[in-house]
């Protein structure tokens, strides 16, 4: 063997091969001495065919097969490689002999067969092994609401900034916490966000489990859990693997374009708002609200999903932050924000700067739980939203409002006989017609993205909304 042989496998796909399982494995073998792998990988793209990319190690074996996910770059690359020292955004660096495993994801099929090539080169230059480096867990001393973003991409998935920008942007927005949440992979984290000790921000561990069939976050988690999902019983046991290892899963985005689609798992979290309000958010909210009225105790998060568009004016509604989620921490810390969001002290708003909205019984606030009485004083605080209406909701619907006067809003409401849970939210109405011009402008302009803007002009537009207090029939 020269110090640099190569090999093409070929192969026909088709949709029976995505009927019987949505990866396809394509082994090949590296021999002893290689210190380096390169894989090109091409086929026919188009809009109904898109084939994702990915790669596990010789420990690869059938779903859940747990720790042996070498990489994965879904439909952001065509080319990757690996080798002892170092690797393409998205993957993890070590080689070794043994058999590799290729890992094909079908996104989209055509009706006719597919040809798909992949060129692997093998390189044997002498290469140390990569360092492992411990993550460092910096903190800041202190009880309060502290405000972060919980989606956002680098280009280890499919943004186009790097980590060391996004560091910048949170910083910009005075952020005091971030999870960033590449889709399928957390080597973002390995490669700069664990080595920062600054606390400005705090980087929460966290990746985006993606399918096509729906998304979620995992909070906590430094590595990919096994991700190739058949069904929904499938994602149960993946989900019921990840909390017991002390981790978070949230449900992401269920409005369209990518809705959850599997059965609801016993999660902790859900993605109520994603992107600018106006981005059919009215319809996560609304599944949030039947799963509460349901009996399902969730932690009402935000985020922006912000993937570092070439252009990131100050005016750009979709900026990171849009939403921002705010969490009462005992202390600004990894374990400090994982508490937090267990806990379901949280409340979401518009932007860093936008309203905020507290709503307590007594001293037990959001995520808290208070016995069944015939009435309850529901102590509300509303700051920056003046001419807009607190609105009151429990399992059966919106049970009290009332209008916002002043800047700084203190109130008490009766709420009589609640039913569930009670959780409160700013409905915009002084604001609202600036809020819908400016939305106008950002989809006139082309920045719209996929969401269900048409579906929103016509509907309530939250400002704030905040976890609920639960009650204990």
């Amino acid at each position: 063997m020269t110090d640099r042989d190569r090999m093409t496998i070929r192969r026909r796909i088709d949709r029976q091969d995505k009927a019987r399982s949505e990866y396809f494995l394509i082994p090949f073998d590296v021999p002893e001495g290689v210190t380096r792998v390169d894989i090109r990988f091409s086929y026919p793209k188009a809009s109904d065919c898109v084939i994702d990319l990915g790669l596990g190690t010789p420990d690869m074996g059938d779903f859940p097969s747990e720790g042996a996910l070498a990489g994965w770059s879904g439909g952001a690359r065509s080319q990757i490689f690996v080798a002892t020292d170092a690797a393409t955004p998205g993957y993890r660096p070590g080689l070794w002999p043994g058999r590799w495993q290729v890992i094909l994801g079908f996104y989209k099929l055509p009706e006719t067969p597919v040809e798909i090539t992949l060129d692997i080169v093998f390189d044997r230059t002498p290469r140390a092994a990569a360092r492992a480096q411990s993550p460092r867990l910096p903190k800041r001393a202190g009880a309060g609401w502290y405000r972060g973003d919980l989606q956002c991409h680098t280009f280890h998935s499919d943004a186009r900034g790097a980590p060391e920008t996004l560091h910048q942007t949170a910083r910009r927005e005075g952020l005091d916490f971030l999870a960033v949440t590449d889709h399928n992979t957390t080597t973002a984290h390995a490669a700069y966000f664990d080595r920062d000790d600054s606390a400005v921000p705090v980087f929460i561990p966290a990746y985006e489990f993606t399918t096509a069939a729906g998304h979620g976050n995992v909070f906590g988690a430094r590595e990919v859990a096994d991700f190739r999902v058949a069904n929904s019983d499938d994602v149960r046991r993946m989900v019921a693997r990840l909390r017991a290892q002390g981790h978070l899963f949230s449900v992401n985005h269920d409005k369209p374009d990518i809705p959850w689609t599997y059965d609801l798992p016993e999660i902790d979290c859900m993605e109520v708002w994603q992107a600018p309000w106006m981005a059919g958010n009215h319809i996560s909210l609304a599944r949030y609200q039947e799963r509460l009225a349901a009996g399902l105790r969730i932690t009402a998060i935000g985020g922006s999903d912000f993937h570092q568009p070439e252009s990131d004016d100050s005016g750009n509604l979709a900026t990171l932050a849009r939403p921002c989620t705010f969490l009462w921490c005992e202390e600004l810390s990894v374990a400090g924000v994982l508490d937090a969001l267990r806990a379901g002290q949280s409340f979401v708003t518009e932007a860093p700067e936008g309203p905020r909205l507290t709503i307590r019984v007594g001293e037990v606030g959001h995520g808290g739980a208070v016995p069944a009485s015939e009435a309850h004083l529901l102590i509300c605080q509303a700051t920056g939203a003046p001419g807009d209406m607190i609105e009151i909701w429990d399992a059966r619907g919106r049970i009290a409002q009332q209008r916002i006067e002043t800047p700084d809003h203190d109130t008490v409401l009766e709420v009589v006989g609640p039913v569930g849970f009670v959780r409160a939210q700013i409905v915009a109405e002084r604001s609202r017609a600036d809020i819908v011009a400016a939305a106008r402008a950002h989809v006139a302009a082309g920045r719209g993205g996929r969401m269900d803007w048409e579906g929103s002009w016509d509907k309530p537009v939250i400002r704030a909304l905040t976890s609920p207090i639960y009650i204990d029939e």
